[in-house]
């Protein structure tokens, strides 16, 4: 890289959210026909640091540099004037559109007469975007017919006519086989000889070293390494992202963790696939135990306890509670054999949020709060009753149990849920993020609550990409690469560098 040819750089850019430095005096500088890999492991800040490049996230300071110039970036029409094009992991594509009005999505379609939408250029073009690409799909196809591998090329597409200078792609690979990552990196190289500068976003680390450049390194939101990627090989990459054994390993979560060896086995999952995103998965929880779930983003962490609770259909394996198995693909099933999930995404698969929370948390707990056993209705007095005393147990703080959801913190929506099905008891509690998004006594107050499961002879299972927080809260880990178990520790071995180093020993190759 040299300063000549620099199409865009950033400058000591800083972001915060209340509690958290997502971003610190972060720089970076991109170049003209130069691939860069950005890596670090999960809320080391990447993701924030795109979201400030596609115009998304606004920093609190900074500097922007487009070919030495200082510019504003503050809306995502900013970034895209400045040539920055993106494909994120989650592709947004439009299922229901054409290949060809997916590409000119956002770039604006091409106008004949009476400025009517020009169909017939609209195709022409996009197909000459996609030729460029090297693949071969109709502009006339469905967008949602397409495999995952196509509609990625058409996310590229639509970099190509709206003539990006700088494609951030953001773990592209996901889901894709090899012999279309391979095409993939051919097209990247493409694009460089061209003068695109490429970010490339990655946890497979044998990617960054064959395709990349120059690799950064990002930690606790800061710019930790950089340097050509020729100077690094697997091990000294791992070793950059994980630096030295963390404090935050004995200061983030202290809890009690009894033996549990001779406790029985509750929970009991064999061989669990999922088509394409899990993989032969087995394992045990014993009563009173604490189970982490770790995994790299893509892993296949919340596809997996999805396909446990029902809410996905597995396509082979089991799953066992006490010794009895449950049928695969079946909420009510798994209900009643005593599991239950508390979702990532609290508002939109945990909660009603327009709904109060007396409403909430009797849901799933109306056959125990009716008025009268043999007659479906349902009790208010008791509803309100039980509301009151799960708001109390787990100190939402709310007026009364009339306030509506949407109106609470995330810490105390999340208590919410948790209420409901503490109400609705359970031998198997799944929690998928806890405590994403929660300030710290609300975290505690959900280690608390955790805590008195496990002691009560509960068996719980715990995700979290916070890998220090596993390491405090469980009594054992399994690790995920890729929908598969490639670890297991418990005592010494979980410790935070344990878990990230089998994480991308195996994202390694």
């Amino acid at each position: 890289m040299t300063t000549t040819n620099l199409v865009l750089e950033l400058r000591s850019v800083s972001k915060s959210y209340p509690g958290v430095k997502a971003v610190q005096n972060v720089d970076i500088a991109l170049a003209s026909s130069e691939v860069v890999g950005l890596v670090g492991k999960n809320g080391a800040g990447k993701s924030t640091l795109i979201k400030i490049m596609a115009g998304l996230v606004r920093p609190d300071s900074g500097q922007f540099f487009s070919v030495g110039a200082n510019v504003e970036l503050t809306n995502s029409d900013e970034a895209s004037a400045l040539g920055l094009a993106f494909v994120h992991q989650e592709l947004s594509l439009v299922a229901s559109m054409t290949v060809a009005e997916n590409v000119f999505l956002g770039a604006g379609y091409p106008r004949g007469p009476l400025r009517l939408v020009d169909w017939a250029a609209l195709r022409r073009q996009s197909d000459a975007a996609l030729e460029r690409l090297g693949v071969s799909i109709n502009p006339k196809a469905i967008t949602g017919g397409l495999s995952t591998a196509q509609q990625r090329m058409v996310m590229i597409a639509r970099a190509l006519v709206q003539d990006a200078r700088i494609l951030v792609l953001d773990e592209p690979t996901a889901a894709l086989t090899a012999q279309e990552t391979d095409h993939l990196f051919a097209v990247i190289e493409s694009l460089r000889k061209d003068g695109v500068a490429i970010l490339y976003v990655s946890h497979r680390l044998d990617e960054i070293l064959d395709i990349t450049d120059r690799t950064v390194v990002m930690r606790d939101g800061r710019v930790v390494d950089t340097r050509p990627t020729s100077e690094h090989d697997s091990a000294s990459l791992v070793e950059c992202i994980t630096g030295e054994a963390s404090a935050v390993e004995s200061d983030t979560v202290h809890m009690r963790k009894e033996s549990v060896a001779s406790h029985d086995v509750v929970l009991s999952v064999a061989n669990l696939s999922r088509h394409g995103v899990i993989h032969d998965v087995s394992f045990e929880v014993r009563a009173g135990e604490i189970l982490g779930i770790a995994g790299l983003v893509g892993a296949g962490r919340t596809e997996l306890v999805e396909a446990i609770f029902g809410v996905a259909q597995a396509t082979s394996g089991t799953v066992s509670v006490h010794g009895t198995q449950i049928k695969l693909g079946s909420t009510k099933a798994a209900m009643n054999a005593g599991i239950v999930l508390l979702p990532e995404d609290r508002k939109r698969q945990g909660n009603i949020i327009e709904m109060d929370i007396a409403k909430n948390i009797s849901m799933p707990n109306l056959p125990k709060l009716r008025a009268w056993s043999r007659l479906p209705f349902l009790s208010p007095s008791r509803e309100t009753s039980a509301a009151r005393s799960q708001m109390t147990l787990l100190k939402v703080k709310a007026g009364s149990p009339s306030v509506l959801v949407s109106q609470l913190s995330g810490g105390n929506q999340q208590k919410v849920l948790l209420g409901k099905w503490l109400l609705h008891g359970a031998e198997v509690f799944i929690f998928d993020e806890p405590t994403q998004g929660i300030d710290v006594q609300g975290r505690q107050d959900v280690y608390d609550v955790i805590g008195r499961l496990a002691s009560e002879g509960k068996a719980v299972i715990f995700i979290s990409s916070d890998f220090a927080e596993l390491v405090g809260a469980c009594h054992r880990a399994v690790v995920l690469v890729d929908g598969i178990v490639r670890g297991e520790l418990e005592g010494e071995q979980l410790t935070e560098r344990g878990i990230l180093e089998r994480c991308y020993q195996y994202a390694a190759g």
